[in-house]
């Protein structure tokens, strides 16, 4: 009998030496990454090959490199190196990206303090020969703007770009000072060419939330943007806008929930596009009442059903969204946050476009602070989604998973939640009041 339980003991250990845990969701496992110990803000975009660019931000000192990585079946082929420098903006909401355009045009995204270090803004870089070599061209717009939150996109061959600009965002008391400015800040976009050139800018939406990142994706009939809009009596709702012919279509309300909160809570939408479908998530606290929700558009972004409640427990939203067929879609999101360990769990649910739902699937559980920064998501095309975060502060360190998405359809109970102590809900107000 003794040695019977030292045998069990040992597999146990040996078990928990090998990264075995039981709060790991069946049919996930943590898969290695070429991020350096303490990287941090990962960022997964699918690459028009199929493959996923995972980009990075790792920090010696007061250096800041942004690096990325290609996964292609099962493994990390290639990884490269964007930009370095002394002078950037590192934070857990507004983080860099690197997209692939095409199989060599990328265009990648940094943040970079300007001079006096009260603001920052966007610096753009590109490269012809798949990130071999980057050129850095500067900012995306062509005056004294002040570039934040960005989102890059395919745009027939060329890049477009969409970002809040503060350039006229004044505080209530200094509007009587300047009355040429809206005192908001508002959605700007502009294209970027192969060669570095842009194009004139076009406002979307002349008054935004000012930290909710806006997000971009690109159906067969063109591009469609959602972000999170304000009014002056501080409602702040999403909405969502098309390209079409060169011009995007005035804002259209989604999801129009009548939120009123005065002050952004750091939390944007997301879309993903197949063909010409759209899937929408996006978080709300409407009446007190956090939830993430998510609907579906037959037309290209023009329009979108009636919301799915994806969780109305407490969530803390920083949503991801893939497609996973014609007919679902999965939604990724952090749960409510858990008050005596103060995690949340990292969790996707299968959505269909005839609003029905799977069972919430809880991954993972990670930090429920701004340490972990925002979840990413990225369907792969071996039937599995890969997952990547940044873990908890001080020590930091970016991880990565993959899932099966048939474990996806497994019964697993939503209820569990209500079981969990929680702590009272509290929107991340970002600094920037109206």
């Amino acid at each position: 009998m003794k040695s019977l339980l030292t045998v069990i003991s040992l597999i146990f250990v040996l078990l928990l030496m090998s990264g075995f845990s039981s709060d790991i969701m069946s049919g996930a496992s943590h898969v290695s990454n070429p991020a350096a110990i303490a990287s941090r803000l990962p960022r997964l975009k699918l690459m028009p090959n199929g493959n996923v660019l995972m980009s990075w931000v790792e920090q010696q000192g007061v250096e800041s490199t942004l690096k990325f990585g290609i996964w292609s079946n099962g493994r990390w082929i290639r990884r490269g190196e964007v930009a370095k420098g002394d002078n950037w903006f590192v934070n857990w909401s507004d983080f860099p990206s690197v997209v692939a355009i095409d199989e060599r045009f990328w265009v990648s995204h940094r943040l970079v303090k300007q001079p006096g270090g009260k603001h920052y803004d966007v610096v753009l870089s590109i490269t012809n020969d798949a990130g071999l070599t980057w050129k850095t061209i500067g900012s995306p717009h062509h005056d004294k703007g002040r570039a934040e939150f960005a989102a890059i996109f395919p745009l027939g061959g060329d890049a477009g770009i969409v970002w809040l600009d503060g350039r006229d965002y004044l505080k209530k008391e200094e509007r009587a000072k300047y009355p040429e400015k809206s005192g908001n800040f508002n959605l700007r976009y502009t294209a970027v060419h192969h060669d570095g050139s842009t194009e004139a800018e076009q406002v979307i939406d002349n008054n935004t939330c000012t930290c909710c990142s806006p997000t971009v994706t690109v159906t067969t009939a063109g591009p469609v943007a959602a972000w999170r809009g304000r009014t002056d009596s501080e409602i702040r709702d999403n909405r969502t806008s098309v390209l079409r012919d060169g011009k995007w279509s005035a804002p259209t309300p989604l999801g129009n929930e009548g939120w009123e909160i005065a002050g952004c809570p750091v939390n944007g939408p997301s879309l993903a596009a197949r063909e010409n479908q759209v899937a929408a998530a996006w978080f709300t606290a409407e009446g007190e009442r956090p939830r993430v929700r998510a609907a579906f558009s037959s037309d290209g972004g023009q329009t979108f059903g009636k919301p799915i409640e994806i969780d109305d427990i407490a969530p803390l939203g920083r949503i991801g969204l893939v497609w996973r067929d014609d007919h679902s879609a999965i939604v990724s999101w952090m749960t409510k946050a858990d008050s005596e360990n103060k995690k949340a769990d990292l969790a996707l649910r299968v959505i269909h476009t005839d609003g029905s739902a799977e069972n919430i699937k809880p991954v993972i559980k990670i930090s429920a602070g701004r340490d972990a920064g925002v979840p990413q998501l990225a369907m792969l095309p071996d039937g599995k989604v890969m997952l990547a975060w940044t873990e908890s502060a001080p020590e930091y360190g970016i991880k990565t998973m993959v899932v099966d998405i048939k474990m996806l359809e497994e019964d697993v109970s939503k209820q569990t939640y209500l079981m969990q102590p929680s702590l009272p809900f509290v929107a991340y107000v970002c600094s920037q009041r109206h």
